[in-house]
């Protein structure tokens, strides 16, 4: 539990460490919320190495424990070898009725064996040959394997005929055992100071041995006693224990891969985090920078509306007063220059009008919001009537959908596409048609007219501010008009273009998201 005292203290010390590490000393220092948020991802970092270590260490602990018990099984499956051999061949010995060997030093007459006739025979050349009961030959066999390679085998009973073969402690526990139904005991023990596997098993009276047991009462099927079998486990201790060293380097290994990595993994989070903090405290810097500039810039506009037009509206009085009194008074010359006069105060109007509405676009607050376009394009329509009028252009339409839009924007944005159909129309009856296509994305609308058409090469260009295709001769305007409509799209978060030949018309194609209203810019 990290309390509130040790919390602060580890939030200051972490972003202390962030200034010095990303020279951010001036976000950092200044934010509580970047020191939390470091002291927070130091806190899950060292967390998740935590629980990388335990899931490391908990692996390291399971393969310790499959290792040991495989061990176990191992000298299981050796012990439990030895055994099923020792059992095959004492059948095989009392199958025959013991064998017969030549009487030596290591093998004496067996002692036990004096009632039976036959226990010593010669052979014709008088070789002396003593029998080998199952028992006689499992001491010897067992002599053998526990000087040649440390497995010890035992025969043994509660009523060994040999004393030899009284059973130890283990085997004891183990025979007590059977007694009671048990017909397997198998653990590790140690027999004298080294570590062994023992396994006994119980071992039934068959025929072929009453013949030298059924004298101690023993029948067929009786438990006489048991075989048991100890196979030294320090050979396999040794494989296991490499086993484990290797297992062990092995987790280590991971485990410091592990901690780089996630020591990476956060210094990039980290890194990544003030990153982005940098990037928003720039973005916040630019924003309140762009939210002066604009409203400086309305300022401006205010100011261009009212200081700019007042002399304009002036000298256009009063050259008009000047044409009024002196039109034909004067010579020719005068009138034309009076003329041209009211003209350039007409283009220039039209031109500051046209800024002023070109640098409002961004900064105008009508909202998103539904939009019949249906009735944006008659509202246009209407707004243009008198020059429609004077120009007998037909405007036909689509019934078009609504969409999330400032209705007051697309209505410039149509009454400057319209205007320039008719502004730029061939010697044909001005038409132009409105439609809107749905896609998956919004709605496709489009202006076909039958016009002079645009060249190829300038389709981009047409939509730059102030860039003319035709002089002013030909065509009136300001060469804003396009840069308008482009703009107000924009704004709306889709894009303009045109498809056009010369001669045989233009259509301008414009998109609006149909999902929700886009972001308004500041």
């Amino acid at each position: 539990m990290i309390n509130k005292k040790t919390a602060e203290k580890g939030k200051k010390n972490i972003a202390e460490t962030q200034e010095n590490k990303f020279g951010l000393s001036g976000i950092v220092k200044n934010s509580k919320k970047t020191a939390s948020f470091l002291f927070l991802m130091e806190h899950y970092i060292r967390v998740l190495a935590v629980i990388w270590t335990i899931i490391i260490a908990s692996s390291l602990v399971w393969s310790i424990v499959r290792l040991k018990r495989e061990t176990i099984q191992h000298a299981y499956v050796q012990a439990h070898i030895s055994y099923v051999k020792d059992i095959v061949y004492r059948r095989w010995n009392a199958m025959h009725g013991g064998v017969y060997v030549p009487a030596t030093g290591y093998t004496p007459p067996n002692p036990l064996l004096t009632a039976l006739p036959e226990r010593d025979i010669r052979t014709p050349s008088g070789r002396l040959l003593t029998l080998i009961n199952p028992a006689y030959m499992t001491r010897q066999v067992y002599g053998m394997m526990k000087e040649e390679f440390g497995v010890q085998g035992h025969i043994t009973s509660l009523k060994p005929i040999r004393p030899e073969n009284s059973p130890d402690p283990w085997e004891k526990e183990a025979l007590a055992a059977f007694e009671h139904g048990k017909t397997e005991m198998s653990s590790i023990s140690k027999i004298g100071d080294k570590e062994y596997f023992r396994l006994m098993h119980v071992f039934i009276t068959e025929k072929g041995c009453l013949k030298c047991h059924a004298k101690q009462g023993y029948r067929e099927g009786d438990i006489r006693g048991g075989i048991s079998v100890s196979i030294p486990i320090g050979p396999l201790r040794a494989i296991e224990h490499r086993n484990i060293f290797t297992f062990a380097a092995v987790h280590g290994l991971l485990w410091f891969a592990g901690l780089v990595g996630i020591n990476l993994s956060g210094r990039r989070i980290r890194r990544s985090e003030i990153e982005r903090m940098h990037a928003e405290q720039e973005l916040r810097e630019t924003t309140n920078e762009l939210a002066r500039s604009n409203a400086d810039l309305k300022q401006f506009a205010y100011a261009a509306s009212h200081d700019l037009q007042e002399p304009l509206r002036t000298i256009a009085g009063f050259v008009k007063l000047l044409e009024k009194r002196y039109k034909g008074r004067l010579d020719a010359d005068a009138d034309d220059y009076i003329g041209y006069t009211v003209e350039g105060v007409r283009r220039m109007q039209a031109l500051i009008k046209d800024l002023l509405e070109y640098s409002l676009i961004e900064t105008k607050n009508g909202g998103m919001k539904p939009a019949d376009v249906t009735k944006i394009v008659e509202h246009s329509v209407s707004n243009l009537r008198r020059l429609l009028d004077e120009s007998g252009a037909v405007v036909t339409h689509d019934n078009l959908p609504t969409v999330m839009a400032d209705e007051t924007q697309l209505v410039s944005l149509f009454q400057n596409l319209i205007d320039n159909a008719v502004k730029f129309r061939s010697s044909d009856t001005p038409r132009i048609d409105i439609s809107a296509e749905g896609k998956r994305d919004g709605w496709v609308f489009s202006v076909k007219d039958n016009g002079i058409g645009i060249d190829p090469r300038h389709a981009e260009r047409i939509f730059v501010i102030f860039q003319r295709l035709h002089g002013m001769q030909e065509y009136h305007g300001t060469g804003i008009g396009l840069a308008i409509c482009k703009k107000i799209v924009e704004r709306h978060g889709g894009r303009l273009w045109v498809n056009s030949e010369p001669g045989k018309g233009s259509t301008f194609c414009f998109t609006i998201p149909s999902a929700e209203a886009p972001a308004q810019s500041a």
